[in-house]
């Protein structure tokens, strides 16, 4: 659904962290299906209270 861009900079520094943290993907990967549920513009499905999100 949604289409992630990534910036140039993102990226050389995902590079370090994908070195250093071996569960770094799949962390990544968890956030994007999490924005792909709590944020679908058609059917939001609320995943994450709005306090906990103002607080992050």
């Amino acid at each position: 659904m949604f289409n992630f861009v990534y910036h140039q900079g993102y990226l050389k520094h995902a590079a370090v962290l994908e070195w250093r943290f071996s569960n770094y993907q799949s962390g990544v990967d968890s956030f994007k299906r999490l924005c792909e549920v709590q944020f679908n513009p058609v059917q939001p499905r609320q995943v994450i209270a709005p306090a906990k999100l103002h607080r992050i």
